[in-house]
C-alpha cells in the first residue's frame, strides 16, 4: 500500500472518499454520500446544544466513520496513510479555516495554501487540507484543485493563451485561464437556485423531479429549449421564473416538462453571460449529472468559439490528480 493515499473531495453538498493508487490515479475503492459541509454544519448546530461537541470533532467523527468503512479489510498499512482533503473542509464552516490563495493562481499547484493536521488520539490519521482561491469579489474552494488536476491530465490548457472552463454544480464556476494561470473566475448560484425554487418556493408544485443524466425525450428537450429561449437579454429573470407556475396552471407544460423548462431558463441565463466575454475557447468540465444539459445549452446558444468537452471520466480523476500535484509542491507523501 506504499503507493496509495486517501483522497477526500468534500464539497458543499457532496462527500467523496477514495483509496487511490498514486501512480495512475485509479480508485481502489470509494464512498460517495450526501454528507456535504452545508448539511453537516446545520446538523452540528442542531445537535451541539445537547452534545457540546466542537465542530472540528464533529467532522472528524463523520470522517472517521467513513474511513473505517473505506479501509475495512484493507491492508494494515492503510492505517498510516495521510488523508488529503480539498473543498469546503478548509472553510469557516469546515474542519479548520485556511486563508485563500490569491490570483493569479498557477495551474502547477505551487500557489495553493495547505495545512497539515497531525494525528490525534481520537483520529489517528494525518490530514492535509487544501484551501481555495479568492478574487476581489468572489471565492471558490475545490474547483481550483480540480483545475490543477485537469491541467495535469489535459495539457492543452497549460499552453492556451486564454480559455474559459465551466464547472456546473451547486455554485457553478466560470474560470478564465491565461497562460498557465487562473486569471479570474465568476460564480453562478444556478444549482442552488434551482434546488430552492423547485423544493421550497411557490414553484415546487409546478415541477416534478427528473434524472438530469437521462436522455431527454422530445417533449422534455423542447421544454428545456423553451427555457433557454426565455433567457434572452431582453427578458427579466424574476418575471420569467413565474412562468414556471403559469406553465403548469394553464396546462401548457406537465410538471415533468416544467422541470426541464426551469433548468433551461436558469442554465440559459448562466451560459448567455459568456456572450459578454472576450472570445476564447470554452472547456465544459462536468461530471455525468449535469454534462448533458450544459452541452445542449452550449450547442443551442452557439457562442461562436471552440467548445471542448472534458470527459466525465477525466473529471472523475481531476480532484485526485490536482491533490497529488499540489502535494508535490507542499507536502511530499511518504
Amino acid at each position: 500500500m506504499k503507493n496509495f493515499m486517501v483522497s477526500c473531495d468534500w464539497g458543499t453538498t457532496k462527500f467523496r472518499l477514495c483509496l487511490v493508487n498514486r501512480d495512475d490515479f485509479t480508485v481502489d475503492r470509494e464512498i460517495i454520500t450526501k454528507d456535504g459541509i452545508l448539511g453537516l454544519f446545520n446538523k452540528w448546530k442542531e445537535e451541539t446544544s445537547q452534545s457540546g461537541i466542537t465542530l472540528k470533532d464533529y467532522y472528524l467523527g463523520v470522517l472517521r466513520t467513513h474511513l473505517d468503512k473505506l479501509l475495512e479489510d484493507a491492508a494494515a498499512e492503510t492505517r498510516s496513510l495521510s488523508v488529503v482533503i480539498s473543498g469546503m473542509a478548509s472553510s469557516k464552516a469546515g474542519i479548520a479555516e485556511l486563508p485563500y490563495a490569491t490570483l493569479p493562481f498557477s495551474l502547477d499547484g505551487k500557489d495553493a495554501v495547505t495545512k497539515c493536521i497531525v494525528p490525534l488520539q481520537n483520529f489517528p490519521f494525518e490530514i492535509i487540507l487544501i484551501s481555495g482561491v479568492k478574487a476581489h469579489d468572489d471565492v471558490m474552494r475545490g474547483e481550483e484543485t480540480q483545475m490543477v488536476g485537469i491541467a495535469n491530465l489535459e495539457s492543452t490548457l497549460l499552453t492556451a493563451d486564454e480559455a474559459i472552463c465551466i464547472f456546473p454544480g451547486t455554485h457553478s464556476k466560470h474560470i478564465r485561464i491565461s497562460k498557465g494561470n487562473i486569471a479570474s473566475f465568476k460564480t453562478y448560484l444556478t444549482g442552488e437556485l434551482f434546488q430552492l425554487l423547485s423544493t421550497h418556493s411557490v414553484l415546487q408544485g409546478a415541477v416534478a423531479f427528473q434524472d438530469n443524466s437521462a436522455v431527454l425525450d422530445e417533449r422534455n428537450m423542447q421544454a428545456f429549449y423553451n427555457g433557454i429561449a426565455q433567457s434572452n437579454k431582453e427578458s427579466n429573470l424574476l418575471n420569467k421564473l413565474f412562468t414556471v407556475r403559469t406553465n403548469e396552471l394553464m396546462g401548457m407544460l406537465s410538471r415533468q416538462e416544467n422541470y426541464f423548462y426551469l433548468s433551461g431558463l436558469l442554465i440559459g441565463y448562466e451560459i448567455r453571460a459568456l456572450q459578454q466575454e472576450k472570445t476564447c475557447p470554452v472547456f465544459l468540465c462536468s461530471g455525468n449529472n449535469m454534462f448533458h444539459l450544459y452541452r445542449l445549452a452550449i450547442e443551442k446558444l452557439w457562442l461562436g468559439v471552440p467548445v471542448k468537452n472534458i470527459a466525465p471520466d477525466l473529471m472523475d480523476r481531476a480532484a485526485i490528480s490536482g491533490q497529488l500535484k499540489i502535494l508535490q509542491n507542499h507536502h511530499p507523501l511518504k
